[in-house]
């Protein structure tokens, strides 16, 4: 068929897509894989397959106060979810992921933000293998 249209998946980041304990949070920036750039430092570890009660990523955002005030906060830790939404069919789905925002990123464009995200991803390899 000519010029069909074909429409993605919903992707949405529910409650059970998001880290929420704080022993979640510790385990996997102490024992966890780390990224740095001058935007965020992404923490990562693999979840077990086998045992995980999760059938996809899960993502824990942290913003300090030296981000800035609760407006910029909140507004760059929904830049990260949606960032984490839109790229999760690309993120392996035992990966829980903690993500501490770093000032400058208040200054950051979505764009780099984003391609950073990515290129973290890779770097701890947490891209999912595509059949």
């Amino acid at each position: 068929m000519v010029g069909a249209f074909t429409m993605s998946p919903k992707l949405k980041l529910g409650a059970t897509q998001r880290l929420k304990r704080n022993n979640d949070f510790v385990y996997t920036r102490k024992n966890g894989k780390t990224f740095r750039c001058r935007y965020f430092a992404l923490f990562s570890t693999v979840r077990d397959a086998s045992v995980t009660d999760f059938p996809h990523p899960r993502i824990g955002i942290s913003a300090s106060k030296r981000v800035g005030n609760a407006i910029a906060r909140n507004r760059q830790k929904r830049r990260f979810r949606e960032i984490f939404r839109a790229l999760q069919g690309d993120i392996r789905l035992e990966a829980d992921i903690v993500l501490s925002i770093r000032p400058p990123a208040n200054d950051a464009s979505y764009a780099e933000l984003e391609q950073l995200f990515l290129k973290a991803i890779q770097y701890n390899a947490l891209r999912r293998a595509r059949p």
